[in-house]
């Protein structure tokens, strides 16, 4: 008797951990033979996001984040709803769908989502506590999976917030933007998606392999790239 395949699902995570290196993605998301011990840096991160949380639902923040009180303050009192980790989904056909309903094909969770009072202009923000990066992947997909749920909405602000570099990458985009992000991100997913059909997932080596991988077995495993 042969297992039933499950749907195929993604995420931006998934994407990204995929393209970084293949055979790491499986071992560690979809195996999860391996594990990845949670460093200081990424445990900083949640503890950063639980809190960012809370204050966009209305508690105060905690020691140690009340510098972040002007940035968040500023959000919040702006008109409008303003909404803490919005999980928000879509099947293949770009439906909107639940979150864990049985025939999602993309999750996404938004840090921060403000709609403003007349429902057609949404601002969407993300919490990043590492190195500045200029890949707007995830702001894309957060705005079309929006765009998805919530029709009246016609244009998105959006930004990745590096709190600890105090600097933002902005991007907006517009309904007529849906067709140019999908024709960018649709062969990437359907390269994540041949990979999990086929079961192949070859290695990637990079500078990561040296310090930065636990998949031990890699033969790049302390080697990787220059």
């Amino acid at each position: 008797m042969t297992s039933e395949v499950k749907p195929f699902t993604w995420s931006y995570s998934a994407l990204k951990n995929y393209e970084t290196c293949p055979l790491r993605h499986k071992m560690i998301d979809l195996d999860k033979s391996v594990k990845e011990e949670e460093s200081p840096a990424l445990a900083a991160g949640w503890e950063l996001h639980k809190a960012f949380e809370d204050r966009l639902k209305g508690k105060p923040l905690g020691l140690g984040y009340t510098h972040y009180e002007p940035m968040l303050s500023k959000i919040i009192n702006k008109p409008g709803k303003t909404y803490g980790e919005k999980k928000l989904a879509i099947t293949n056909t770009f439906q909107p769908c639940g979150y864990f309903d049985q025939n999602v094909w993309f999750r996404t969770i938004v840090d921060c989502t403000k709609v403003f009072p007349d429902n057609t202009e949404v601002s969407i923000f993300d919490w990043k506590t590492g190195k500045v990066a200029e890949d707007l992947t995830q702001l894309q997909l957060m705005s079309v999976t929006i765009f998805a749920h919530m029709p009246s909405v016609t244009y998105i602000k959006a930004g990745l917030i590096f709190v600890n570099y105090n600097k933002v990458e902005h991007a907006e985009f517009s309904r007529e933007s849906i067709p140019e992000i999908w024709s960018e991100i649709l062969p990437r997913v359907k390269e994540l998606q041949r990979a999990r059909d086929t079961q192949q997932y070859p290695p990637k080596p990079s500078g990561l392999c040296k310090r930065y991988c636990p998949v031990t077995s890699c033969q790049y495993h302390g080697k990787g790239t220059s």
